[in-house]
């Protein structure tokens, strides 16, 4: 594993000699805009994953990341994207980087491998079953065909049948399919361990027996997956064979033309946005309407409405309302340095949220309100950096705004494993997790 740091800069000479990057690399890598060249011919990864190059792996760790261990940062960042994807809405540019298992238009290898495991851990190989009936089994009695084919014996012109027909669900052990899902599980092993990644990403090697020749040409399976997709209505099942199809459809390509396979964002910012809205239990949907929106006036007097303010985070105890912003900066205040720090811009927006939410806080009798900036950082706990205030919007009796750095792996694993932040002790300046 060879890593990197997101916006850290190389020369070209960097790249090829502590990276081991060739030219043509290089250039796919520009193209991709993983990474970008500046006017003073440095470059810099705009991207915090895993690149696979040929037979070698990079992981690019986050801007913050500079003294923590890089396996164990990369490890969780990686149950992150699994986690993220799930859950959120991916746009475009998540979709080609981090990967869907419905796009037909972009294939992310990793991103299908790790599904496929994860998948089969969770739920085992793909199964049909089929409709049996066994004579004098404990299921329901199928009494029409035990009564066609059974003969009774007659008590008192009663009729007692001895033997009888029960309905039963069995699985179908040798179904093309399971056959198929064993092959793919094996080859998606090779890929992993060829790569060094299978410890890496915390998953079990699969080995099955599979005869390869009788699950036919590539084209053959994906016409039989097609096919058993129209008859397929359980969710898993229809992920799951798309899933296959993708891989069975890429495999080759990947293996006779490779091209630079990766794992991650482009945009880690919106990452630690919505983790950080995910702990802090964003309620921001349930408030929005207070936010009343600009009104354009024609001379005549017609209106038209247009977008209004949106701020990131709102979070509501009995006591508090809390106007959070999570700001993937690298922050630097002390007796002597300012850097790294958000414009005028994001500190006016922090005072006009309040502004816009002056009425519903009243109305709510809320006897505290916190307006804060998010930073992440590398530290064990919360850490209150200090604030920001702008005189004359202060003087509107609107609260300073309280920069804190969060422990960015705390947040990563309250989000990875579906736990939100205690907000009240959180106010205090202690993380704490309820569930």
């Amino acid at each position: 594993m060879i890593y990197s740091r997101e916006l850290k800069k190389y020369s070209k000479n960097d790249l090829m000699s502590k990276l081991f990057l060739d030219n043509n690399t290089i250039q796919e890598l520009v193209d991709k805009r993983i990474l970008t060249k500046s006017k003073e011919n440095l470059f810099s990864f705009e991207f915090v994953g895993i690149l696979i190059l040929k037979e070698r792996v990079m992981f690019t760790l986050p801007k913050y990341a500079k003294n923590s261990d890089k396996k164990t940062i990369a490890k969780q960042l990686l149950a992150l994207f699994g986690e993220y994807s799930k859950r959120e809405k991916l746009d475009e540019d998540e979709l080609e980087t981090i990967g869907s298992i419905d796009s037909k238009n972009v294939y992310n290898m990793l991103s299908i491998i790790i599904f496929l495991m994860n998948d089969y851990f969770e739920s085992g190989l793909y199964s049909n079953e089929k409709n049996i009936c066994v004579i004098n089994g404990d299921d329901e009695i199928n009494w029409l065909k035990t009564i066609d084919e059974i003969q009774p014996l007659i008590n008192e012109g009663e009729p007692i049948y001895l033997e009888y027909f029960t309905n039963s669900i069995q699985n179908d052990e040798e179904n093309y399919f399971r056959q198929l899902h064993r092959y793919i599980l094996n080859e998606c092993t090779k890929k992993l361990n060829n790569l060094g990644l299978t410890d890496f990403l915390g998953l079990e090697p699969i080995t099955f027996e599979v005869d390869e020749d009788s699950l036919g040409t590539s084209q053959s399976i994906i016409s039989r997956i097609n096919n058993e997709l129209n008859v397929q209505f359980v969710n898993r099942k229809q992920l799951l064979l798309k899933a296959m199809a993708s891989f069975i459809s890429n495999e080759k390509m990947e293996t006779d033309n490779f091209t630079i396979s990766f794992y991650g964002t482009r945009s880690f910012h919106v990452v630690w946005e919505k983790t950080c809205g995910y702990v802090l239990n964003n309620k921001y949907e349930d408030v929005k309407k207070q936010i009343a929106p600009p009104k354009w006036t024609t001379t005549s007097g017609k209106e038209h409405k247009a977008a209004t303010l949106i701020p990131d985070i709102i979070s509501i105890t009995k006591d508090s309302f809390i106007i959070s912003d999570a700001k993937y900066y690298s922050i630097k205040l002390t007796e002597d340095i300012l850097s790294g720090n958000p414009g005028v811009e994001d500190v006016t927006k922090q005072y006009l949220y309040q502004l816009a939410f002056n009425k519903y806080i009243t109305t709510k009798n809320f006897t505290s309100v916190k307006n804060m900036l998010l930073f992440p950082s590398e530290e064990k706990d919360i850490k209150q950096l200090g604030k920001v205030t702008i005189k004359f919007l202060k003087d509107l009796n609107l609260e300073d705004i309280t920069l804190l750095s969060l422990p960015a792996d705390r947040v990563f694993d309250l989000y990875t494993n579906s736990k939100k932040l205690n907000i009240e002790k959180f106010l205090g300046l202690e993380i704490q997790t309820v569930k």
